[in-house]
Order: C-alpha cells, then structure tokens, then sequence
C-alpha cells in the first residue's frame, strides 16, 4: 500500500494502522500541534516507512509564518504542502506568495523536495518555480491546463479519490507518464469530500484505496500489484536524498 501525502486531522490512528500494513508515504505536518503528535507516534514506530513533511499551508498564512515554522522545516525530510490558493481561502494572494516564496527558497538551499497545492494558482506557481529547481509534487492536481509544462520540470503528480469523478484528474491519470505518478487519499475527511462515501474504519480506508489504485492501474493497463510496484519506486526517487 503507498499513501503518498495525507493529513491525520488530529488522530495518529491512520498512521499506527499504515505502520501496521508496512504502508509507505508521506503524511504532512501542517502546524507545531501536529508536528508535536507525529513526532511522538513515530517514537514508538522507528521502523514505519512514513516521511514527515512540514510547511505553511495557503490557508494558515493569516496565523502562521515561514519563519515560526522554520525550527520544523529545518528538521523535515519534506517541505510541504505549500502553494498558492485562489479559490479554497480568502487568504490575499500578496500574503501567501510571501510564505511561499521563502519555504521554495529554503527548500532548494538546504535540497528538500517539496509538495505543492496549487488550486486555481496552477500558471504563478509554475512560473515560480522555475525559479527554485527543485523535485516538486503536485498533489491532486485539478486542472486541465500546464501539465505538459509542469512535466517538463522534475515534478510528480498524485492521483486522489476524485478520480473517475472529476474529468480533470482522470485526464491526469491518463496522461502523466508512469514513473511520474503517485497515490493519495490527503486524509479520511478528504476521501469522503472527495466521494460522498463515509469512512468510518481503517477497513473502509484499506477498500476505498484498494479500489482507487485497481482502477488506476485499470486505466493504465497494469495489474494492481505491477502499479503499486512502479507507485513505491515513484515515491522513493522523490524522497531520495540529493
């Protein structure tokens, strides 16, 4: 199983239950709370196969700032999710661009990839980054337009619950190359945004994931098992170290 980026609202469960399925992937830190309760699970999980990521959101840019949060981007292997938002928060644009030009700077000087949002920003934030040359993951992308562009940077692409029901993301499945491609469910409360469908247990997580990585790889023409292959690669070249 890869879950390449997930947030745990508040409960460390999902990830005890991954560390228990010897699950790979990313789960992002997006305050010092957060940060605090990680950092504790994973004292009694050494051996689980979760990166931590660490960044000021879009949405937090009005209680947060790059430098408050430096101490814990010092410390992760992952700078993220960080981006621009012109759609999901009436955050103004001139403050998010602020934080997020600082965390693309510090991720390129001290070589940490990072992981995008980029709802309804998708044009400013590529032309930005192509300032910072960095690995960049650009989780659940939703629109229709600059793939090609973005896919000529060292950029992966995640593919969310959303898939089969948003045309945008079922395009992305379709098109991003293989060895650019990554599995997310960004949570639980994300799943069922995403598809109406409660997730009340793990055991309806584990379904809904086995479910969008089999018509994932469907829509690719692998076997689930070749797929999730091909996905844990993925996500160990974006996690290596420079």
């Amino acid at each position: 199983m890869i879950d390449s980026h997930f947030h745990i609202a508040g409960d460390v469960g999902l990830l005890t239950h991954l560390a228990q399925r010897q699950a790979a992937g990313i789960v992002n830190s997006q305050n010092s709370a957060e940060w605090a309760a990680i950092q504790q699970w994973r004292q009694n999980h050494p051996a689980a196969a979760i990166t931590v990521s660490a960044g000021v959101h879009p949405w937090d840019v009005n209680r947060l700032t790059p430098a408050s949060m430096r101490p814990l981007l010092q410390q992760a292997p992952v700078i993220g999710e960080i981006g621009l938002d012109a759609v999901w928060t009436k955050n103004p644009l001139s403050q998010q661009r602020v934080a997020f030009v600082q965390q693309l700077a510090w991720a390129r000087d001290w070589h940490k990839p990072v992981i995008l949002h980029t709802k309804g920003a998708e044009k400013e934030i590529l032309t930005t980054i192509r300032q910072f040359p960095n690995r960049y993951y650009i989780h659940w992308y939703d629109s229709p337009e600059h793939l090609s562009d973005y896919l000529r940077l060292a950029t992966y692409f995640s593919v969310g619950p959303s898939l089969g029901l948003d045309p945008a993301v079922t395009a992305l499945a379709e098109t991003v190359p293989l060895d650019r491609l990554l599995l997310e469910s960004d949570g639980l409360e994300s799943i069922t945004w995403a598809t109406g469908q409660k997730v009340d247990t793990y055991a309806d997580y584990d379904r809904l994931m086995t479910d969008l990585l089999a018509r994932l790889a469907h829509l690719r023409g692998l076997s689930p098992g070749a797929l999730a292959d091909q996905l844990k690669a993925n996500l160990t070249r974006f996690l290596a170290k420079e």
